[in-house]
């Protein structure tokens, strides 16, 4: 069974209140998953049996994004990290946080099954016999996409 995704308003409602402001996403086109910016990070949800179910993707600067504005670093420090082309430690281990309270989202949809948050890690393309290679053609994809200090940011929701 794929998982349903939440609706697009509790996400973003949800990213808000954790972040102190309206996030700057709205529904938009994403990006190519065959192709990853440098910096992007993927979190998987696991069910039972340690079953993948879905994952969420952010790129770089909706990382710094997401994760800068929870821990409250200041926008220098971010724009640091982005001219690496990869956030730090507690950038990445904040969207985890971030995502681990979206997942409530999920379990609270009938019929869904109960998900937990992988550590988020850098993405890396799948190969075609992998296990998760479904992440090119996800059966369910939404992405928000909205500019940020570090240009334009993309939080992607996928499920097999």
């Amino acid at each position: 069974m794929t998982v349903t995704l939440p609706e697009s308003k509790e996400i973003l409602d949800l990213v808000g209140l954790l972040i102190d402001e309206k996030p700057v996403f709205k529904i938009g086109e994403g990006w190519d998953l065959a192709q990853p910016t440098p910096g992007t990070y993927i979190t998987f949800l696991q069910g039972r049996d340690n079953a993948i179910e879905g994952a969420i993707i952010t790129d770089l600067a909706a990382t710094l994004y997401i994760g800068g504005k929870l821990i409250l670093l200041p926008e220098a420090t971010l724009m640091d990290q982005f001219k690496s082309g990869q956030a730090e430690e507690p950038v990445v281990e904040a969207v985890t946080e971030v995502i681990n309270n979206l997942r409530t989202l999920y379990n609270n949809i009938d019929l869904n099954p109960h998900v937990a948050p992988t550590q988020t890690f850098p993405y890396q393309v799948p190969s075609p016999d992998d296990f998760v290679a479904w992440v090119l053609k996800p059966s369910k994809r939404v992405d928000y996409v909205g500019e940020t200090a570090f240009g334009t940011g993309t939080l992607t929701l996928i499920a097999p």
